[in-house]
């Protein structure tokens, strides 16, 4: 088929969790389809890979959101006066939406492929053709999550009301789509709970197991990690919760150790510590989080906000650790709890969960390796490969049926 592929964003490099998905969804089509690419980004970044696009796309093109600074706050006050959420009104643009049309009629479009909820608009180009809408995460639930935490009341009542607009906008677009991806049954339920029908499907996140495997490298004793750009609100929270609630009971237990926040902005705070003493450390981004994990005796994910599957959480799992997290970081994935991972939601339990699997290295290792089994029986893309070759013939037929 001629697969017309929309995503919110260049997946290139695949260095997180909605990259990762997309980028591995684009290399699974692109081995039976012929790809038509169409992406956005809101800064220079999302041009830099453009090139490689073309190893999985017969044809890339790129749009850039002009929205940063006071565009953004300004098209935030406009949107109090559209029924659209604002992460729809941002993303629609007239020329990607003419370029779009021009794309399905002269490349002979047979499916088309909406990445997001976000561009969801771009469906009302392509009329009655077979269509699929993959939900990365059930948005309303995370808006609402992150309202709940949020300190600033302006910004939590704006998120509230963005809340109630995502709500029904779900409602109404999931509908209007063929087949709805979600990545766990868990988000399934939820959706089909909310629009009442549609035909909804599950293909969970995966991983790369070959490249987050375990490499034998040795384990420093007393030591915590942390993945994920303190960009997002959600992960932000969750290393502030951690530092503020969590920290400060694993410290009065254990005098030596080592925590290293591993991911993009950190918190100012967070930073000035690390600068001081030795316990806490902030390399920023790097390209490659595996060798930070390999090294660490446990992996954190305290998140306390977000939705959908943490490929975070997954990938820790793929190489073997031991992983304490909150029933958000292990929603939607298969495990028990105290089995492949530890799911603590209360400070004082996360905090004995650490210090429990620290001083019981066995165990550690032990749960490390069953959860690493749990991704080869699940998770792994080459075993989600089928699922997503059996996703398109069934989208296909539709078009063949007319």
């Amino acid at each position: 088929m001629n697969i017309l592929f929309i995503s919110t964003e260049n997946p290139i490099p695949p260095d997180h969790g909605h990259h990762i998905r997309t980028y591995h969804i684009l290399k699974a089509l692109a081995r039976k389809h012929t790809l038509h690419f169409v992406g956005f980004t809101q800064d220079d970044s999302g041009f830099a890979h453009e090139d490689q696009l073309y190893e999985f796309c017969d044809t890339v093109r790129i749009f850039e959101l002009h929205f940063r600074g006071w565009r953004q706050l300004a098209l935030a006050v406009k949107n109090l006066f559209s029924a659209m959420p604002l992460i729809a009104q941002k993303y629609y643009q007239a020329a990607a939406a003419h370029y779009i049309s021009e794309v399905i009629s002269g490349h002979r479009i047979d499916a088309l492929h909406i990445d997001m909820l976000h561009i969801a608009e771009y469906r009302r180009v392509a009329g009655d053709l077979p269509s699929i809408l993959v939900n990365h995460n059930v948005e309303s639930l995370r808006l609402k999550r992150w309202a709940l935490l949020e300190q600033n009341p302006f910004l939590r009542i704006f998120l509230q009301f963005q809340n109630i607009k995502l709500r029904r906008y779900e409602q109404k677009t999931c509908q209007r789509f063929d087949k709805c991806m979600t990545v766990s049954d868990q988000d399934q339920s939820l959706l089909q709970q909310l629009c009442g029908n549609g035909d909804f499907v599950t293909i969970p996140n995966g991983v790369d197991i070959d490249y987050f495997a375990q490499n034998g490298e040795s384990v420093k004793p007393n030591t915590l990690v942390w993945t994920g750009s303190m960009a997002s609100p959600y992960n932000r929270d969750g290393v502030l919760y951690f530092c503020a609630e969590i920290w400060p009971l694993i410290k009065a237990q254990m005098a030596e150790l080592t925590v290293t926040f591993v991911g993009g902005s950190p918190p100012a705070d967070l930073q000035q510590e690390a600068r001081q003493g030795t316990t806490f450390r902030c390399p920023g981004y790097v390209s490659d989080v595996r060798p930070y994990v390999a090294q660490a005796a446990v992996f954190i994910a305290p998140l306390r906000a977000g939705s959908g599957t943490k490929i975070k959480v997954l990938n820790a799992m793929a190489q073997g650790k031991a992983i304490v997290t909150t029933s958000i970081g292990a929603e939607g994935i298969d495990v028990t709890n105290g089995q492949e991972l530890f799911i603590a939601d209360l400070p004082r339990e996360f905090a004995d969960k650490i210090v429990y699997l620290l001083r019981h290295p066995n165990f550690a290792r032990e749960m490390g390796q069953r959860a690493r089994k749990r991704i080869e029986q699940k998770y792994d893309w080459k075993v989600l490969q089928r699922d997503i070759d059996l996703l398109y013939e069934q989208l296909g037929a539709f078009r063949h049926s007319e």
